[in-house]
């Protein structure tokens, strides 16, 4: 014989359950709307002038490429942020002891909607040191010395020339550096991610080691000697390690 028939109805911890669902979905199509409606630009630029003996930039989650400035007789900083509900980034400066510094952080709060992307472009030989947790890193052309440090973003770095250079991604963020020049010292870490330092020809003190995955570091078209006056330091915990000459 058949079974007892199944309700047809919901039962009312059912419908208050559904009505619940509704609500929250509609709210969340409200704030989304109401974000896209409320989405505000700005662009900030400035220029540092006088004689620096260094820049700091702190910068978050912020994406930032730095240029190489040449003889330019400042420090150029421009930023566009993009964010919602006129809550934007705050971005403290300062300079102490002859260092320009900048921090700059999004507000922490989930429905606000926050992204910065920084422009900075620095003399030669003015010492630069970078800090971002998410944002990623590039560099262009710079000529000085140089210390990258990311949470989780990539370094990308192009036509370095300069004495020290020292780029580290904690998050497991891929570390590339093209150095103009045979660089005196030259050190890019990482976690997870892969490693490549392109170098001009010539002789190095080269140490370049990973582990599980990454397999055996390839070094080529350079020549590791352990007398050599230029040092390379390329190291991941479980990526790929490449050091070879610039093409």
């Amino acid at each position: 014989m058949p079974g007892p028939a199944r309700a047809a109805h919901l039962s009312p911890w059912g419908r208050l359950v559904a009505a619940s669902a509704l609500v929250v979905v509609a709210a969340a199509a409200v704030l989304l709307v109401w974000s896209l409606t409320s989405e505000q630009q700005r662009r900030v630029s400035y220029a540092v002038r006088g004689s620096l003996s260094g820049v700091s930039l702190d910068l978050g989650d912020a994406d930032v490429l730095v240029r190489g400035g040449g003889h330019a007789a400042a420090v150029s900083v421009e930023h566009d942020d993009h964010f919602g509900f006129g809550h934007g980034p705050s971005a403290q400066r300062s300079e102490a002891g002859g260092v320009f510094s900048v921090r700059s952080r999004c507000p922490e709060t989930i429905l606000h909607g926050c992204s910065v992307r920084y422009v900075v472009v620095v003399p030669d030989n003015v010492p630069l040191s970078v800090r971002t947790d998410g944002g990623s890193v590039r560099f262009l052309g710079y000529r000085g010395s140089a210390r990258i440090a990311t949470g989780g973003g990539d370094i990308r770095i192009a036509g370095f020339c300069g004495f020290s250079l020292s780029a580290r991604a904690d998050g497991g963020g891929d570390v590339t550096a093209a150095t103009a020049c045979p660089p005196p010292q030259l050190t890019l870490r990482t976690t997870t991610g892969a490693v490549h330092a392109l170098v001009p020809a010539g002789r190095y003190r080269v140490d370049a080691s990973t582990s599980g995955r990454g397999g055996t570091p390839r070094v080529r078209g350079v020549t590791a000697d352990a007398g050599a006056p230029f040092s390379i330091q390329a190291l991941s915990n479980s990526g790929r390690v490449t050091v070879e000459r610039v093409p």
